[in-house]
């Protein structure tokens, strides 16, 4: 009996384009992510064409620079800034819209992007021109420090080692 294959894994699609990175929103205005949080190589910075669709029914590019690892395929864009953008984009055009959710999809090619600059594009000519997201990731900051509270005799931790260590020392 012959075997059967298994058919092709889909994932429904919006762009038409074919899907570009690996993409990860940082919510933490204090991790910058000079390094990958997947692989820990160098960041590099890559100004690429952001296609973002706020509710209820609109869709902007914004030309945003973002952190990329070339090794990880992954870009990190900061979601403070895009808010920051967003809120006074649409503060000065449509201020009812200000503070709605918003989902980036994904990147444009430059000169379709500055085609749409020109000329505004309809939504789904937008759509034409999109290169969705591979995958949407989450990643935490590696914590910076660790608070060590003072033991029971009121004493610091770290002055504690350092005691122990005087006293192996003179021993």
């Amino acid at each position: 009996m012959p075997r059967r294959s298994r058919p092709a894994r889909t994932s429904r699609r919006l762009g038409k384009q074919p899907p570009r990175y690996r993409f990860f929103l940082n919510p933490y205005s204090d991790a910058r992510f000079t390094s990958c949080p997947k692989c820990g190589g160098k960041t590099r910075v890559r100004k690429l064409p952001l296609v973002i669709h706020v509710d209820p029914a609109h869709m902007i590019a914004l030309n945003k620079t973002c952190k990329f690892c070339p090794y990880c395929d992954l870009l990190i864009a900061h979601q403070d800034e895009i808010e920051g953008f967003l809120a006074a984009y649409f503060g000065q055009n449509q201020p009812d819209v200000v503070g709605n959710d918003y989902l980036v999809l994904g990147t444009a090619d430059r000169a379709d992007w500055l085609r749409g600059m020109k000329k505004p594009l309809a939504p789904q000519e937008a759509l034409e021109y999109l290169h969705d997201f591979r995958d949407y990731v989450q990643f935490e900051p590696p914590p910076r420090w660790v608070w060590v509270g003072p033991d029971k005799t009121g004493t610091p931790a770290s002055s504690q080692v350092v005691e122990e260590d005087a006293a192996k020392d003179e021993a």
